[in-house]
């Protein structure tokens, strides 16, 4: 399979319902003595880019799995956004400035085919998304003391990343723009670590910026201000933080609320409202992204309401609750201003809870909703479906 091929295949493969003799070993590509099978399809971003996990091999040497981003150089979005190469570049000078033991390392960059790979080292642990989802079946919610843990892991992170200046010692201005659970790994030791830089924005030298303006991450976790096309800053990865928690402690999401219709929230925009959903539409239109869920999610991010993100924590804390509602403010100047600021009301909380708490306590919390997931997996798979490919929660269909 070529390269260009396996970028547009879906990551689904074949159906699962008869038994089939798995295929050779896919090889992305060969660089000197190394190959690198594919081993997984994780997503595509808005700009092309394409995520993977793959085996590296080396003769004498065990295979290391590593975490890819592949994006190629033809193609029509090339044409529309930035220079492959040049993003690539990017990406490699601010891996470089931003070393930190809960930043994945990059490995290198590598070009073959057409397609350029960014080749960062596979994290151990599981993504944040499937510790979201065990409470799905397991029926059971975190404490509060581990949300707090993981909301503090993550405000430390984008704290170092926001404040972090270039050579120069001038501020980086550093965005990630693409804060998701995915692209969040828990770790054994209830350590969180970022596996990539996301769809970042900085102030770097020399950055050549995006030929039309788009949508940048993965909308389901972007701010309402990036969503309707406007500017990110520091600001919009609070939110998609204040999205990720409240996930995390209620299994539900702002932007897909229980017991509201998509007219009911079309109801509820103002003229203003609708000029900046119709912005974004125009927006993510021009970038080829438009789609009915990108409609609903740009929706919700101008209609719900405080009372909204009430609904959805009635069983939360209420110290916990006015921080995710500060952090889920629409204005963005309503919101903490810095991540030091949300770290530093996280940390608040968890003092007035009292008692250690921290990685091993997390790990352990986790390990014991794992165990009693188990045994209930086949039976929540017949009922609602299997959860995907890749997740830790994902079981084979059964042969028929």
């Amino acid at each position: 399979m070529t390269a260009s091929a396996w970028m547009t295949r879906s990551p689904h493969g074949m159906s699962p319902s008869r038994t089939v003799k798995p295929p050779p070993p896919e090889v992305l590509f060969k660089t000197g003595s190394r190959s690198f099978e594919l081993a997984q399809v994780l997503r595509r971003s808005s700009h092309g880019e394409q995520q993977l996990i793959a085996l590296r091999r080396q003769p004498g040497r065990e295979p290391v799995p590593v975490f890819l981003q592949a994006l190629s150089l033809t193609g029509r979005t090339v044409s529309r956004l930035r220079d492959p190469q040049a993003r690539m570049q990017e990406m490699v000078t601010l891996a470089r400035l931003l070393q930190h033991p809960r930043i994945a390392r990059l490995n290198g960059c590598h070009e073959a085919a057409g397609v350029l790979y960014l080749e960062w080292e596979h994290v151990p642990g599981y993504t944040l998304d499937d510790v979201s989802l065990l409470p799905l079946v397991y029926v059971h919610a975190y404490s509060e003391a581990f949300l707090l843990h993981v909301g503090l892991q993550l405000a430390s992170l984008l704290a170092f990343l926001h404040g972090h200046a270039d050579e120069r010692g001038l501020p980086l201005g550093f965005v990630h723009r693409d804060l998701h659970p995915q692209g969040i790994r828990f770790g054994p030791d209830g350590q969180l670590v970022l596996t990539h830089l996301g769809d970042a924005f900085s102030r770097l030298p020399g950055r050549v910026p995006s030929s039309i303006t788009r949508p940048h991450g993965q909308a389901f976790y972007g701010a309402p201000e990036v969503l309707f096309g406007e500017a990110a800053d520091a600001r919009s990865d609070l939110f998609s933080l204040g999205l990720i928690l409240l996930e995390l402690a209620t299994s539900l999401h702002l932007y897909s609320l229980p017991r509201v219709l998509l007219g009911d929230l079309d109801a509820r925009l103002t003229d203003e409202d609708g000029q900046r959903v119709l912005q974004g539409m125009m927006v993510a239109e021009q970038a080829g992204r438009v789609t009915s869920e990108y409609i609903h999610i740009v929706t919700h991010a101008a209609a719900y309401r405080p009372e909204d993100i009430d609904s959805l924590m009635i069983r939360l804390s209420p110290a916990l609750r006015a921080i995710l509602h500060r952090l889920l403010k629409r204005d963005r100047a309503e919101r903490y201003a810095t991540a030091e600021e949300v770290e530093a009301a996280l940390r608040a909380r968890a003092t007035e809870l009292g008692g250690h708490y921290g990685g091993a306590e997390a790990a352990e919390e986790f390990q014991k909703a794992l165990a009693g997931t188990a045994p209930l997996l086949n039976g929540f798979q017949k009922d609602v479906g299997a959860f995907p490919r890749g997740s830790v929660l994902h079981l084979p269909t059964p042969v028929v």
